[in-house]
């Protein structure tokens, strides 16, 4: 991947690069918002359940909390604007209305998340704005990032509001989009397979293999990498290690550090340790 510009910070990541060569679908979530916009390439992108051909100024917009990832099909040249971001960047005033046009947590269906043929509602150029903006002194850099990315985020919400968001290209079965429905809307609570199976009266191992089928993970990675991102917001909330390991759904302590650890790479200290670091913008 070559990288064309890049902001980094503690509240935002932003890139704009081009990869060339095939890429399989790595599907993970993140407790962070994420704008998309595919610039050109021959790609899918998914989101849960669901498959979506990208077209030259698309635009995704993901949610914390939600399974994606790419699937890069040529060796056409794949560019791509990635913006990573915590709503504390954002004036705590206009923070509601900024993320209006992202799905809520907890409540994406498969119609809200894409859009096609940006470019009249001039998404591109508020990117190249941030392409700009990298290239400033940090400490203005930081002073008027807020700045580009409310002008971004509201120029995105004006346009969900007056366009129709586009349609999956392509889904799993109703079976696996009922699965993934029920799981995250039982996702702290206990979990045993045996009573999934029963539920949806598919057998254990069947329930496995289509659910790694369509997703490209098993039900128990599924719903334990969702509350380690869930737990991880809390931490950041103000939330003390133990509270966020039994409110997101863990037994133990232990175990909630050691699959942190595992799938973070870091402890969980690290990240409420990090609430200091995240001022709200007022």
């Amino acid at each position: 991947m070559k990288v064309l510009s890049e902001i980094n910070s503690d509240k935002i990541f932003f890139t704009h690069s081009v990869s060339e060569g095939l890429i399989d679908c790595h599907l993970h979530c993140h407790n962070y918002y994420e704008v998309y916009y595919f610039i050109d390439g021959d790609a899918d992108y998914m989101v849960e359940e669901r498959g979506y051909r990208l077209t030259p100024h698309s635009l995704l917009l993901l949610s914390p909390n939600v399974f994606h990832g790419i699937r890069v099909n040529s060796i056409k040249p794949y560019k791509r604007f990635a913006l990573h971001f915590y709503p504390e960047l954002l004036s705590i005033d206009r923070r509601h209305l900024l993320l209006s046009a992202f799905p809520s947590m907890g409540k994406y269906s498969g119609n809200e998340v894409f859009y096609q043929n940006c470019e009249q509602y001039r998404i591109f150029s508020f990117l190249q704005s941030l392409v700009e903006c990298s290239t400033l002194d940090l400490k203005l850099q930081q002073t008027i990032l807020p700045i580009y990315m409310e002008a971004l985020l509201s120029q995105i919400m004006v346009m969900s509001l007056s366009k129709t968001a586009a349609t999956a290209d392509y889904s799993a079965s109703k079976t696996i989009t009922d699965i993934i429905t029920y799981l995250n809307e039982h996702l702290t609570e206990p979990f045993h397979l045996d009573d999934i199976s029963k539920h949806f009266f598919v057998s254990k191992h069947h329930l496995n293999k289509v659910f790694r089928q369509a997703t490209g993970t098993t039900i128990y990675d599924y719903l334990l990498y969702k509350r380690i991102i869930y737990a991880q917001q809390l931490l950041i909330d103000g939330a003390n290690a133990t509270q966020a390991a039994l409110n997101a759904g863990f037994k133990d302590y232990s175990s909630f550090y050691r699959a942190y650890t595992k799938f973070l790479g870091h402890s969980p200290v690290k990240d409420r340790e990090a609430l200091q670091l995240l001022p709200d913008y007022r």
